[in-house]
């Protein structure tokens, strides 16, 4: 191909101009997920305290909100912003930090309090965050996507939600007991085995939902938006 036809071959596509990208991105929805989770539970995982990950939370917000300052500078006007989960009801964690009983649970979700706390504190700086934007930024809605309550709900109380009677078992692992998790049994490895109805659990694997928790989770979300 000659020179003069690669130029031709390329020359057709239209050019994004900036006022077009912000167009585009004005009429856009943008979604921010939940952001941290891994950054806290790796450092759960190297220090029993929840001391250390309480650290991370104004690094993790300013990182969000960094990203959100960015997309509104390049014309974002609607997004929705998701928060934390309820650290302390994953299998995972619950299987890795065993304890007694008293207030080291939760008694309504059977969930490690401590852990939950901690995502309740990222859920209020976040917000906090988010209110400081929205009156930076009048013309730019900014929505909070509330993960936690849906969860704590529904583990909490799973048979009034469709859900089965062991809400913080995995669905796919191994090793039985009350979470169903350990790694040597990981979903996917030759001695894991996934329930007969994934409907009726709330974790597929331990560490992610499974496909009815979601739907339950985002029906839970955009009721609060």
């Amino acid at each position: 191909m000659t020179p003069a036809q690669k130029f031709h071959f390329c020359s057709w596509r239209p050019l994004v101009t900036e006022q077009r990208q912000r167009k585009m991105m004005a009429r856009s929805l943008f979604y921010l997920g939940e952001i941290g989770f891994n950054d806290y539970s790796f450092a759960l995982k190297n220090n029993d305290t929840a001391g250390l990950a309480e650290s991370l939370v104004p690094h993790i917000v300013g990182v969000i909100r960094s990203a959100l300052i960015d997309a509104i500078a390049a014309g974002a006007r609607t997004m929705v912003v998701a928060g934390m989960i309820p650290i302390g009801c994953q299998p995972e964690l619950l299987t890795l930090f065993p304890r007694g009983t008293g207030s080291y649970y939760d008694q309504a979700s059977r969930c490690i309090a401590r852990f939950n706390q901690l995502a309740q504190l990222h859920n209020r700086e976040l917000n906090r965050m988010l209110c400081e934007l929205r009156r930076a930024h009048p013309l730019t809605s900014i929505l909070y996507g509330d993960l936690y309550h849906p969860v704590v709900a529904v583990v909490s109380s799973p048979g009034k939600y469709g859900f089965g009677g062991m809400p913080l078992a995995a669905c796919c692992g191994g090793g039985g007991g009350p979470y169903n998790f350990n790694f040597t049994f990981f979903c996917g490895t030759p001695l894991s085995r996934a329930c007969a109805d994934p409907s009726g659990s709330v974790s597929w694997d331990g560490i992610h939902y499974t496909e009815a928790a979601n739907r339950f989770i985002a029906r839970g979300m955009l009721r609060g938006l």
